[in-house]
């Protein structure tokens, strides 16, 4: 039985004001007024089921479906209003969504920026989280008198909202004033209850007005009201905005790539509009080294990009995964004029220490490319960032180095995932690499083809355009005069090679000019950023190439014409387009798809990932009812085949009893089993329970041991009258029934059959029960 404590308006009506200081701890994740309506909704509905279980006398079953109700109806215009009819009528889409958020929405308010008003999906964490602590601590005001357990929800609520919030809290100290205080009065109220309601039960002359121990009571909570008061006045005058420390600083912002746009094609801004612009300080740099900033071996008709593969990417902290085997050394970059996710090292990094405003966001977004040992942080690198990188250097290789690569051949390296080259290309690496025997002597002669043929412009001259798609590249070299800056040259050679099936990457960086000053400090400016290739031989590693002409050799201007003789003025006819023999130039105006649909997976795997989604949601909402199942399951088929057979006919009998018991039947402890047949057949004349009690106990104290025929007899008619007692339940109340948790409570001492368990001697002492009753 359920015990119910006396109903008290007052006391749920506290209980619901206790959760509000959570409440404000959630808003400013989302920002405004709408912020506070997650959680408020929550914990208004989650009162309610109790309030309402009381009022209709509602079973454990019933308490969860009305919460996964009240969630559903809710979730839809608070946390995914854009799925839903008309702005309030849960759709199905709705529904599938709002079961995935029950455990991914607590990751999605971590991760998220804020605040997050706008976004569609955080808001049913709080919305949850109220409901569910609202249930259960007016459901303890409700059912019970305590005191002491519902000043424990509230404060476990609050912490809960400070952990899903924001680092600044200005209202961190009000909130903490107003709980402290709400749980002081709390206690002092049912104290001051409690002592008025047992004067006014002993005493024989009722005191007037309020007692002395109450005066003393109310006074020591309004100094420690004024106490507190003054303390907090004092630090909110005194002191700045509270930063404290919540999980969204312990959990990186998933990685993801399709977000950041190639490093390539920042280049042109670099070079043009930041050129003398400072992005970095540089001290410790190494001799002739390249501050490398993106190594990309991706190209997929559009832009060359660093690989897509979310597999290659390891979250590292500090201590990057591999450990050198040569001497490192450290450098120490400043960020200025620079902004963006890829970290800059003079080769490959073995650890990164980040400092700065932001050096525990940037450390903790840190990830690493396990194969092109690239780093980026999804927290940024900006104006004020500093990075203490130790590493590898990697140095170009110079003249005397390259002649022993003559012979070399291309190394066991992946190839880059190219796609969409254009003819013109292909034809090219096939005629200027006519003769070559090696790799090594095939990259080179590509690279001294465009060093000493092709023309440099940075399109300041508006002789080159910006972009390497293969609209851009097949353009260029359709052209007498090859014009083009870092980012085209590196981006075909890379291309060309590729297509000899070399394995090549761009590479993306800054270097000094040859006669620049850099030993005191190096101030890293845009006009020195370069691109490059590097290509992977054996024997070598990866060995760099420069295809880029140099920055003096321009494009021949147009030959002048000569000076006409005094004529009367025609205009002259229009220039004739120019032809463009290569077949895959793509017009400026077509779009060009950035994404590869061979890159997709097909709509089947995209499907099955929603369903397994929408089902783990699902079985996270039931797992209670599972368990309860589960529960009954295991004792059912306990009793069926533990024991001996005269043990398993009893069983079912306990089976009949325990589904009487989730109907409401109350069991009593020492009754036989004639006795609650009896009480079971007021309560369901119609039904055959007298004579099935009447053969169980034929069975256990007959004077032979039962057969197992006997035994699946009973438990058949068991089972057939476990079906109509159900039965007498309209439909939508049998799932309460089946889900209930009255027949797992323990009764007590448990029926004679537990207690006594004859052996086949005394077969013949069975005819009557503890009581000393005759059995029939």
């Amino acid at each position: 039985m359920r015990r119910e404590g006396t109903f008290s308006l007052s006391r749920v009506a506290g209980a619901w004001l206790l959760l509000l200081p959570g409440v404000v701890a959630f808003q400013p994740v989302f920002g405004g007024t709408p912020g506070y309506l997650p959680a408020l909704a929550g914990i208004t509905a989650g009162a309610l089921v109790p309030l309402l279980a009381a009022r209709f006398r509602w079973s454990a079953a019933l308490w969860f479906f009305a919460i996964l109700v009240f969630y559903l109806l809710l979730g839809g215009p608070l946390a995914l209003p854009e799925t839903t009819i008309n702005g309030f009528v849960p759709s199905l889409t709705t529904l599938a969504r709002l079961m995935q958020l029950t455990y991914q929405g607590w990751y999605d308010i971590l991760t998220v920026a804020t605040p997050a008003g706008d976004l569609s999906g955080p808001q049913a964490a709080p919305l949850l989280g109220g409901i569910l602590f609202s249930a259960a601590l007016v459901g303890i005001v409700r059912f019970t008198r305590a005191v002491v357990w519902p000043m424990l929800l509230p404060t476990l609520w609050l912490a809960l909202g400070i952990a899903f919030g924001i680092r600044q809290a200005p209202t961190a100290l009000w909130l903490g004033a107003a709980l402290g205080a709400g749980l002081l009065l709390w206690s002092a109220a049912h104290r001051i209850s409690r002592m008025g309601a047992a004067n006014a039960e002993f005493l024989v002359r009722q005191p007037r007005g309020l007692s002395r121990r109450t005066w003393q009571g109310l006074s020591a909570m309004l100094v420690i009201a004024l106490a507190s008061g003054t303390a907090l006045g004092v630090n909110v005058v005194t002191g700045n905005d509270v930063h404290r420390q919540v999980l969204r600083d312990q959990v990186a912002p998933p990685l993801k790539l399709q977000e950041y746009p190639s490093p390539l094609t920042k280049y042109r801004l670099y070079e043009l509009n930041q050129k003398n612009d400072v992005l970095f300080q540089v001290a410790g740099m190494p001799a002739g080294g390249r501050l490398r900033l993106a190594v990309m071996d991706e190209w997929n008709g559009v832009v060359f990009n660093v690989s897509q593969n979310i597999g290659e990417y390891l979250r590292v902290g500090r201590e990057l995964p591999w450990q050198p085997e040569v001497a490192t050394q450290v450098s120490e970059i400043t960020a200025q004029a620079y902004d963006d996710v890829w970290v800059p090292s003079f080769g490959e990094p073995s650890r990164i220490e980040f400092e700065g405003e932001q050096a525990t966001r940037q450390a903790r977004g840190l990830y690493f490319n396990r194969n092109t040992k690239q780093t980026l942080t999804t927290a940024r690198i900006g104006d004020g960032s500093m990075l203490r990188i130790t590493g590898v250097v990697i140095l170009p290789f110079g003249e005397s180095q390259r002649e022993g690569l003559k012979g070399a051949r291309g190394g066991a390296a992946p190839l880059a995932r190219v796609d969409r080259v254009p003819e013109v290309l292909v034809k090219n690496a096939t005629d200027w690499t006519q003769g070559a025997t090696s790799a090594y002597e095939q990259l080179s002669m590509i690279e001294q083809k465009l060093r000493t043929e092709g023309f440099y412009s940075d399109g300041s001259d508006n002789r080159s355009r910006a972009g390497h798609t293969a609209e851009r590249l097949a353009y260029m070299f359709n052209q007498e005069q090859w014009v083009g800056d870092d980012e085209q040259y590196a981006a075909s050679m890379a291309l060309m090679a590729t297509q000899l099936g070399i394995p090549t990457r761009v590479v993306m960086g800054f270097y000094p000019a040859s006669d620049a000053d850099v030993g005191s400090g190096w101030q890293v400016r845009g006009t020195e950023a370069h691109v490059w290739v590097e290509a992977f031989l054996e024997g070598a590693g990866w060995v760099n190439f420069d295809p880029t002409p140099d920055r003096n050799r321009v494009p021949n201007s147009e030959n002048p014409q000569p000076k006409p003789k005094p004529k009367p003025r025609v205009d002259p006819p229009p220039t004739p387009p120019e032809h463009v023999e290569d077949e895959t130039v793509v017009a400026d105006q077509q779009e060009v798809d950035f994404d590869d649909p061979k890159d997709q997976p097909p709509d089947w795997v995209q499907v099955a990932i929603v369903i397994a989604a929408s089902a783990g949601g699902v079985l996270l909402l039931l797992s209670p009812l599972i368990v309860i199942a589960i529960l009954k399951g295991r004792r059912a088929a306990r009793r069926r085949k533990k024991g001996e057979v005269a043990d398993q006919v009893a069983g079912a009998w306990d089976e009949v009893v325990d589904r009487a018991r989730d109907l409401g039947f109350v069991a009593v402890t020492n009754h036989t089993r004639r006795e609650s047949a009896d009480d079971l057949q007021e309560g369901y004349p119609d039904l055959p329970i007298r004579s099935m009690a009447d053969q169980v106990d034929s069975s256990v104290f007959g004077p032979e041991e039962p057969e197992t025929e006997v035994r699946d007899s009973v438990w058949k008619q068991g089972g057939e009258l476990k079906s109509s007692l159900l039965a007498t339940k309209p439909w939508y109340a049998r799932p309460a029934v089946f889900f209930s948790l009255k027949s797992l409570r323990r009764v007590g001492v448990e029926t004679e059959r537990r207690s006594r368990k004859p052996q086949a001697s005394d077969r013949s002492g069975r005819n009557e029960d503890s009581t000393g009753e005759p059995k029939k």
